[in-house]
């Protein structure tokens, strides 16, 4: 089970590197929507489900304290996003760093930590109902 979950870790954060390195121009442009601060919004999210799934892989292999579960989080999304910054800036084409992109890299990791224990707990409550008490592939999520 340890390995499923290092590798759900790495797959996003390849998901990750490959939504940040698309090239400026190749982006979607739509007129219809306008969404102010939409890249901040997709930012945050995408370093929430990391934060997310980092916590998860931390809790069950390791017998971490929520502090060092939160610094390892913090540390881990800060660099990881302060490197595909510097990298959109320095070597990707079109695309340039943000400082506010990375702030909301870190404000999604961070914001992870609390919401892990609020959706851990909805979803053992949903998984304890009687439809979905049998499936045990669902109980792996979180």
């Amino acid at each position: 089970m340890g390995i499923n979950l290092l590798i759900r870790n790495i797959l996003w954060a390849v998901i990750i590197f490959i939504l940040c390195s698309v090239p400026g121009d190749s982006l979607p442009h739509t007129s219809m929507i306008q969404i102010p601060y939409f890249d901040k919004m997709v930012h945050f999210g995408l370093f929430f489900i990391m934060g997310i799934l980092l916590i998860s892989e931390l809790k069950y292999q390791t017998n971490l304290g929520t502090s060092s579960i939160i610094i390892i989080v913090f540390a881990i999304v800060a660099v990881y996003g302060g490197s595909i910054e510097v990298l959109q800036e320095h070597f990707f084409i079109n695309r340039s760093g943000d400082f506010w992109d990375l702030c909301a890299d870190i404000a999604g990791g961070l914001c992870s930590v609390p919401m892990y224990a609020i959706l851990k707990k909805q979803k053992d409550l949903l998984l304890n109902r009687k439809p979905f008490c049998n499936y045990s592939f669902i109980k792996k999520i979180l």
